[in-house]
């Protein structure tokens, strides 16, 4: 009889969320220490500033991450990078070994977007000031380490139309439904993203939701090292899964 073969940790790929990039979700990364973990950059944002964002090629860049580091692989985003991950779970199911959604439930519309759109038209016209007001404003709200890790790979203000032009079309529920695969959602308790989280949670029979009392929006970048350890146990459980 052959000698049982040790199956290999899950990657995990963390997608980031607006206006920043892979690198302000170093501290995350270096959390989950039991398997390999990739931060790439959006287009539009970080290294790949210069491109245009669309749904599509963002899928497209994850995915190629995924293969660089082998798939399948726990794809975790929050925010944007939530969206995003839905997409590439509902469109390369075979990639993805499990999906991780932060921050990220509510169902896109035009109507949602309008606000979001029109600070996005601002800084086309305004972009000194409007990086100026944005770290500004960020210092205020999260302190000085997490708008540093914010600002780590640039501040992606330029990109904010194209994101909300895309995300105003996107169909977040109908891609989730699609994923066969395992799905947390996990959501700060003041999160303003997670209006719709309940029908997330219902579209997949595989989808759990966890709720962090008293975290904002941006409670992956403000607690770091818990959000590693949320997604590590999430990929442990998925590591159960992966074929040999």
């Amino acid at each position: 009889m052959s000698p049982s073969r040790e199956v290999p940790p899950v990657p995990v790929v963390l997608v980031h969320g607006l206006r920043v990039s892979g690198a302000a979700l170093h501290r995350i990364a270096a959390g989950i220490t039991d398997r390999p973990v990739r931060t790439p950059d959006l287009p539009g944002h970080g290294t790949r500033s210069n491109e245009t964002f669309t749904i599509d090629a963002a899928v497209t860049a994850v995915v190629n991450t995924v293969h660089d580091v082998g798939a399948p692989a726990v794809v975790a985003g929050m925010s944007l990078g939530g969206y995003v991950s839905m997409a590439v779970a509902g469109r390369h199911p075979e990639a993805v070994a499990g999906l991780a959604a932060m921050c990220a439930t509510t169902q896109p519309s035009r109507l949602f977007a309008a606000p979001f759109r029109a600070f996005g038209a601002a800084t086309g016209f305004l972009p000194r000031q409007a990086a100026v007001i944005s770290k500004g404003l960020t210092r205020v709200a999260v302190g000085t380490r997490v708008a540093e890790d914010m600002e780590a790979g640039g501040l992606a203000l330029h990109s904010i139309r194209d994101v909300v032009d895309e995300l105003s079309r996107f169909d977040a529920l109908a891609e989730v439904a699609r994923y066969p695969g395992p799905i947390e959602f996990i959501n700060g308790g003041w999160d303003q993203f997670r209006l719709h989280e309940q029908r997330f949670a219902s579209v997949s029979p595989h989808a759990q939701l966890q709720v962090i009392p008293r975290a904002a929006h941006l409670f992956p970048l403000i607690q770091p090292n818990r959000t590693a350890s949320l997604i590590g146990d999430f990929a442990r459980r998925c590591d159960q899964n992966r074929p040999v």
